[in-house]
């Protein structure tokens, strides 16, 4: 099994669906989200954000749908293999099958959320396995950094972080591996 917390309009979610079929990799997708943007923002995301941030002012992320997402996967012929979960994290990663994982991304931006995801998928993530961890080094979101440094704290793994693309924010993406 495979999730993604954060899925926004879908697209991410779709190339790795795209990515295990083309490479014969047998994978359920789990998509995690509100698909209504992001939900209340923790009092550790305020002091977090930068004064200017937009996310202190409207609700980030609510131009997409469950509809609009399932139709988009669907289009792909999917739908077999990826299944969305509606609603915040604290509610919906109790409704996923009790299972191990093999792959997690996590792009939730904000704390909390990054905590709950963490606590839930890494237990349940097997050898080997790999949690993406897309807003480490956002510069939008710093207090991702924040959590996911707290989570890693005591755990024995090591973070890489990959360098993509020209100069710019956020180009810098994280992952472990489970020992």
């Amino acid at each position: 099994m495979a999730a993604e917390c954060g899925v926004y309009r879908g697209h991410a979610l779709i190339a790795y669906a795209e990515l295990a079929r083309r490479s014969g990799i047998p994978v359920h997708f789990y998509g995690l989200d509100t698909f209504s943007g992001l939900p209340v923002l923790s009092a550790v995301d305020r002091e977090c954000l930068p004064t200017d941030a937009p996310a202190l002012r409207e609700t980030l992320f609510a131009d997409t749908s469950l509809d609009e997402v399932q139709r988009r996967i669907d289009e792909h012929g999917l739908g077999d293999c990826i299944t969305l979960v509606a609603g915040e994290f604290e509610t919906t990663l109790g409704r996923l099958p009790a299972t191990e994982f093999f792959f997690v991304s996590i792009d939730c931006d904000l704390h909390t959320p990054h905590l709950e995801c963490l606590e839930y998928f890494y237990p349940r993530l097997i050898r080997g396995g790999i949690i993406y961890l897309d807003d480490y080094h956002s510069v939008e979101y710093p207090m991702a950094r924040l959590a996911i440094d707290e989570f890693m704290r005591d755990k024995p793994e090591e973070m890489f972080h990959l360098r993509y693309g020209a100069e710019g924010k956020n180009q810098t993406k994280t992952f472990i591996v489970k020992f």
